[in-house]
């Protein structure tokens, strides 16, 4: 068994996702700038039993969990439980992420097995915590936490975010050379949050609470991790994992301007893709963000009804998200269309607005250029203020584990039914073959071979 003073574990996915966790990547890299000794362990895509066996290798005094995607929040919190009855049982857990910073005291109510909850961001707090762990010293006056007390659920002082990201170390990448292999590119983070507000995201309520609901790196910086991740991993493909790559006018196009311009003058070859709201596809800024290697877009559309668009409060219209599809189909570039075809209040009017606005779409870009899910049913994230909008209303069901409403439409709930139980068995079919797969990789060489 080897030690190890810290494990931070991005565990078991009910999506079966496959990605390197940049937030661990982060607090690896503050923990190991103190001489922390940590270890991560990158197993979304893993069973739950194999990412078992992989964690009991290893001993340790404190475990951070990672709870990027409340949708598999309930699989983590079980997995945390496992570790906690099979031999970590007197090791500190902690659980971060923007849905833990929400929920943390119905997660601390109902799962005792988690010891503290890091609140906002987690850099400066996992060190302090570690150090305290480490040294058996009281590591409840820690700012940005919380945990059980004696009657009730106590959070300290809330800890300001960081304000210079460039003074960030760069995050570690233990697991970039898997990522690597199947993959083929690179996450880097350019920025952290963004400035719409959108009723549906949790990105800007997360960082509000805290400070500013939008911190961007300089392109210095960020072109310094480019080249880092060119030169030491063979890096030639890159995804902008910001929720806002572009970050507006004024300040945000010039620094998207700054990057390009970078990346062109050292003739970096990088092929990469970013995200961005639909007021913010000017043709001219993306054709030198294309000369510079962008070749996919993922944007925000979210609607083509303007009910709905304003509903969200998306502060975009119909037409400028189709004029940001025009102009993203003239550059040929591939594009990922946010959709979110029901929410509580979708009507059949609504939805015919969006049937129709796909079909335009669809003529603006040329084929093969644009992808989208007309499945997608708004959820009520933590911290969002379509959450709220739904507990006020009354038509929230069950917890922030697995929360579900009826639309006020009875057509909508069959359309939506009959769609999900597509889904469903599509799902199901794809989940077998997958077992069937990781259930012969972990059998003996010669049992397989018979």
């Amino acid at each position: 068994m080897s030690y190890h003073d810290v494990l931070l574990i991005n565990p078991p996915s009910r999506q079966r996702e496959f990605y390197e966790h940049l937030g661990l990547g982060y607090l690896a890299a503050c923990l190991r700038k103190q001489n922390i000794d940590v270890k991560i362990l990158n197993m979304p895509h893993w069973m739950a039993p194999r990412a078992l066996q992989e964690v009991k290798k290893y001993s340790c005094k404190l475990v951070g969990i990672s709870i990027p995607f409340q949708r598999s929040a309930l699989q983590a919190f079980n997995f945390i439980s496992r570790l906690k009855r099979e031999g970590f049982e007197t090791a500190h857990v902690a659980v971060g992420g923007i849905y833990p910073s929400f929920a943390y005291e119905e997660i601390l109510n109902q799962f005792p097995v988690v010891d503290s909850v890091v609140i906002g961001e987690g850099e400066e707090t996992i060190v302090e915590l570690a150090e305290a762990i480490i040294r058996n010293s009281d590591w409840k006056k820690i700012r940005g936490i919380a945990f059980r007390g004696q009657e009730n659920i106590v959070t300290t002082e809330l800890r300001p975010l960081i304000e210079d990201l460039d003074a960030v170390p760069f995050p570690e990448r233990d697991a970039l050379p898997e990522v690597l292999e199947k993959l083929e590119h690179a996450p880097v983070l350019s920025s952290r949050g963004c400035y719409g507000r959108c009723t549906f995201c949790s990105v800007v309520p997360f960082f509000k609470k805290f400070g500013t609901s939008l911190r961007m790196r300089s392109s210095a910086n960020v072109i310094e991790e480019l080249e880092f991740l060119y030169n030491k991993y063979r890096v030639r493909n890159v995804d902008f994992n910001d929720a806002n790559f572009i970050g507006g006018k004024g300040h945000g196009f010039r620094r998207a301007r700054e990057i390009a311009e970078l990346m062109l003058s050292k003739n970096m070859g990088l092929k990469f893709g970013i995200q961005c709201r639909p007021n913010e596809i000017d043709l001219e800024l993306f054709t030198i963000l294309k000369r510079a290697g962008l070749s996919k877009v993922f944007i925000g559309i979210e609607s083509g009804s303007q009910a709905m668009l304003d509903r969200f409060q998306k502060d975009v219209t119909v037409e400028e998200n189709l004029k940001a599809l025009e102009t993203l189909g003239k550059l040929d570039l591939i594009t990922y269309m946010g959709f979110i075809t029901f929410d509580d209040r979708t009507t059949m009017q609504e939805y015919s607005e969006n049937m129709a606005f796909i079909e335009q779409a669809k003529k603006l870009m040329p084929q093969n250029r644009l992808f989208y899910d007309l499945g997608t049913k708004l959820l009520p994230l933590s911290g969002t203020d379509a959450e709220k909008n739904m507990k006020d209303r009354g038509i929230l069901t069950g917890n922030s584990l697995k929360l579900d409403y009826k639309m006020d439409d009875p057509q909508m709930n069959l359309f939506y039914s009959a769609i999900k139980i597509k889904e469903d068995f599509s799902r199901i079919g794809r989940r077998l073959r997958e077992t069937d797969k990781e259930w012969t990789k972990e059998k003996p060489k010669k049992f397989v071979s018979e």
